[in-house]
């Protein structure tokens, strides 16, 4: 029962030989896709800019904030006690809802960028794939997932070409 596992393996190899040189394998960068193709850099402008309008927009109401801090702190002495709990209390809360929008925001921008790159790598497995049989190629592998590989087995630049020529653009919601 023990020799049962070796025996098969050893009837496998002898009823079909694989030589490795029957099997051509590749390598690709899909970061260096991601961060270099048309579309990676069109993405990257968009997430950039929804960005800078959201950092414009919160830097606007962390001032008011801020004066309103300042407003409340040049009132300490003429205000009573009670009115002086609520506006802290009020401004306090809009700190928090201030603070959370930032998450909000942030978490947004994350997730359009996680669709983005989804949608690029959706593009990419066809293409990939129509490539693979085209030139006889039975493994492609991710470049991050390789310890040594010759330098001639890497497509990356083969298939940024393509991606190039067949997607430009990605609208983000």
């Amino acid at each position: 029962m023990k020799f049962l596992p070796i025996i098969l393996s050893i009837i496998l190899f002898v009823i079909n030989p694989i030589k490795a040189s029957d099997i051509k394998i590749v390598y690709i960068d899909t970061d260096k896709i991601l961060n270099e193709s048309i579309v990676g850099k069109n993405v990257k402008k968009q997430l950039d800019s929804i960005n800078k309008k959201n950092v414009s927009k919160f830097e606007q109401v962390e001032k008011k904030l801020i004066e309103e801090e300042k407003k409340i702190s040049q009132q300490k002495n003429i205000l009573s006690k009670e009115e002086l709990k609520t506006k802290a209390k009020n401004l306090q809360e809009k700190a928090i809802k201030f603070n959370n929008d930032i998450k909000k925001n942030k978490n947004n921008l994350i997730l359009k960028n996680n669709e983005a790159t989804k949608k690029i790598l959706d593009t990419l497995n066809p293409i990939l794939s129509d490539f693979a049989s085209k030139n006889s190629i039975q493994i492609i592998l991710q470049k991050n997932h390789i310890v040594i590989g010759r330098g001639d087995l890497d497509i990356t630049d083969e298939i940024l070409i393509i991606v190039n020529e067949k997607i430009k653009n990605i609208k983000l919601n």
